[in-house]
């Protein structure tokens, strides 16, 4: 069972989700207050890369449940993604 980092309405605690998309991988941050409490990276091998779209979903869904196995979402206040702009 997972246990919770017990920051849920404590005051002056904010927990947020960075995601960061590269053009060869895709890296998930739980942060509190700042703290990166957890980070997770995932590398596109070139099959990946091929069908981005359906990687993406499925990649973003699992790294997304593993992330906040540890959390209630509740404690989430905010979810951020970076992507590069195409030229």
């Amino acid at each position: 069972m997972a246990q919770s980092l017990n920051c849920k309405r404590r005051e002056g605690y904010i927990m947020r989700i960075g995601i960061d998309l590269g053009g060869s991988h895709i890296a998930f941050g739980l942060v509190e207050n700042g703290k990166i409490l957890q980070k997770i990276e995932h590398n596109f091998s070139e099959e990946e890369k091929e069908n981005l779209e359906a990687t993406l979903d499925k990649v973003i869904y699992q790294q997304m449940n593993q992330l906040i196995k540890t959390i209630s979402i509740e404690e989430i206040e905010m979810i951020g993604i970076s992507a590069p702009r195409k030229t």
